[in-house]
């Protein structure tokens, strides 16, 4: 998932962003209904990397249950948000890939 969303926010026909993480977060008040639309979808990234683990924990593709699989969504779905933050900034996809290597390292210790 990391590395997929890397390889789509720095390809070099695409834009070096995500607007779903970027567009109308903040502004005027006649952007209230984008900005909801926009958050309700950031929430369901969240809600989807949440059920995913949970179904790993089920599948077995889990080495353990993960005590809190909230935070674990919580924290992947910080570090997906993230990337997009980096890549409107000019990080490359080799910056991003350290990014990735840094987030899986953590990999064991949150799902343990």
């Amino acid at each position: 998932m990391l590395r997929a969303t890397a390889d789509q926010i720095t390809g070099p026909d695409t834009p070096h962003y995500c607007m779903l993480i970027l567009a109308a977060p903040t502004g005027a008040v006649e952007n209230h209904t984008v900005r909801e639309f926009l958050a309700d979808r950031r929430r369901d990234m969240h809600a989807t990397i949440r059920d995913r683990l949970a179904r790993g924990g089920t599948d077995g593709d889990l080495p353990a249950p993960a005590t809190d699989l909230d935070a674990v969504a919580r924290y992947y779905t910080t570090v997906v948000q993230g990337l997009s933050i980096q890549a409107r900034d000019g990080a490359t996809r080799a910056d991003l890939e350290t990014v990735i290597t840094c987030a899986m390292a953590a990999w064991d210790t949150l799902t343990a």
